[in-house]
């Protein structure tokens, strides 16, 4: 499991459109957008190869400029049931 927070610059004139993308994605969350074009964006997902699918979708979204990881968090999955300590 991974959890990933991102910034994605988009053409200002295009975030509209980049936001409705990127929540089309299987995972990803846009927390907030800003006027100049910045998308606060969060990817969870179960599977770090769809994870990885979702991160590359990115830039073949018309209006985005860039994105950059902020932050992420990789977990082992743990049977139901299973204790860690």
């Amino acid at each position: 499991m991974s959890i990933t927070g991102l910034v994605i610059h988009a053409v200002p004139e295009n975030a509209a459109s980049v936001q409705a993308a990127v929540e089309a994605l299987d995972g990803a969350e846009v927390h907030k957008v800003t006027e100049d074009g910045r998308l606060v964006v969060t990817v969870d997902n179960p599977d770090d190869g769809k994870a990885a699918q979702v991160f590359d979708s990115f830039r073949t979204i018309a209006g985005v400029l860039s994105a950059s990881l902020v932050y992420t968090h990789f977990e082992e999955d743990h049977g139901e049931g299973e204790h860690v300590s």
